[in-house]
């Protein structure tokens, strides 16, 4: 009966962290580039790792990377720059991206398919930034 119980509570918790679909992935770290999970573990990024809403992407003097978005386009980050990826929501045919730039620039570029309703919104201290067309 008890391993009946534990085996449900680790199906449920793996389906809940399973389920959680991936802001993107980093397809290009150049330099010290640093990567804040949830719980605010700071790990130095890798190519083809997945980062999902509520990391944080640091990079440092000298140093620049690249993220492809799921479901196509990709974020640049400039050095010295810091990108929180607050919120993604990707559908079949609607897709939204949330993220606030602490410090830096970032360069976003966005591919929607024929039909395809995309939402990216970048927030800045000074404005918020929101694709209509292709780039900004």
């Amino acid at each position: 009966m008890r391993s009946n119980i534990l085996f449900f509570i680790a199906l449920i918790t793996s389906s809940i962290l399973f389920s959680q679909q991936p802001f993107g992935k980093i397809t290009l770290p150049l330099g010290k580039v640093e990567i804040a999970d949830k719980e605010g573990k700071w790990t130095r990024a890798k190519p083809n790792q997945k980062v999902f809403e509520g990391y944080i992407l640091k990079t440092h003097a000298r140093s620049r990377c690249e993220m492809t978005l799921t479901g196509g386009g990709k974020i640049r980050l400039g050095e010295n720059s810091e990108l929180e990826l607050n919120e993604t929501e990707v559908k079949p045919m609607a897709k939204s991206f949330n993220a606030n730039l602490k410090k830096g620039n970032v360069w976003v570029s966005a591919k929607a398919a024929f039909g395809e309703k995309k939402n990216i919104a970048v927030r800045t201290p000074t404005a918020v930034a929101a694709i209509r067309g292709t780039k900004y």
